[in-house]
């Protein structure tokens, strides 16, 4: 029988989300610290459009892919907390994220949230994170494209939910084309948004 990550987190001790050692939020000590320098911050920053800029705490590689993964696959949905507010450090960001910024996050399709049991990048984006943008159809999963194919995200993938504040922080996972986020950016930026800054916790 499969038990879910999620529900062992509740009967055992806590373990690390990238090595599996005993820890009490999320990573162990030596994978922290193995992190610690390891920032991409400005090395990720990416200008996707006007108005639009992105940025990354991390690359994709060795122990924050693995967390990643164990919260997309392997269910450790509580790791999310504290990699959301390891990303918020890395960047610069106050805790929690006030004014003049908004927090939202890139929505996950309605196939990953039923698979993953949870939306990763809202859980990433905190407490005070507010919705913003909806997907208005389900159309094939950018993970399942080809990289050609993944840059030409269609305008209208996302809508703005309500009137959009001017300065929005939107947090999602992991950055690969880049499709994903500026398809959600434009998204506030036609609801209102006068800057959108995308943060993600990596970047392939």
């Amino acid at each position: 029988m499969n038990i879910p990550a999620a529900v062992l987190d509740l009967v055992l001790p806590p373990t690390c989300a990238a090595c599996g050692a005993p820890s009490g939020d999320g990573l162990c000590s030596e994978c922290g610290s193995a992190l610690a320098g390891l920032a991409l911050a400005d090395l990720g920053a990416e200008a996707l459009g006007p108005g639009i800029d992105a940025i990354g705490a991390y690359a994709y590689d060795g122990v924050i892919r693995r967390a990643i993964l164990s919260m997309k696959v392997g269910g450790r949905h509580a790791t999310a907390r504290p990699l959301g507010r390891l990303l918020r450090y890395e960047l610069g960001l106050p805790e929690p994220v006030a004014a003049p910024w908004t927090v939202t996050w890139v929505p996950s399709t309605r196939r990953k949230r039923r698979q993953r049991g949870a939306e990763i990048p809202r859980l990433l984006a905190g407490q005070g994170a507010v919705g913003l943008l909806r997907r208005p159809r389900q159309g094939p999963d950018q993970t399942e494209l080809h990289v050609e194919q993944r840059r030409h995200a269609p305008r209208g993938a996302f809508i703005a939910t309500a009137h959009v504040p001017s300065r929005v922080l939107l947090i999602d996972d992991v950055r690969t084309t880049g499709a994903t986020a500026l398809a959600a950016a434009t998204a506030l930026r036609d609801g209102g948004a006068e800057q959108v800054m995308v943060a993600t916790l990596a970047v392939a």
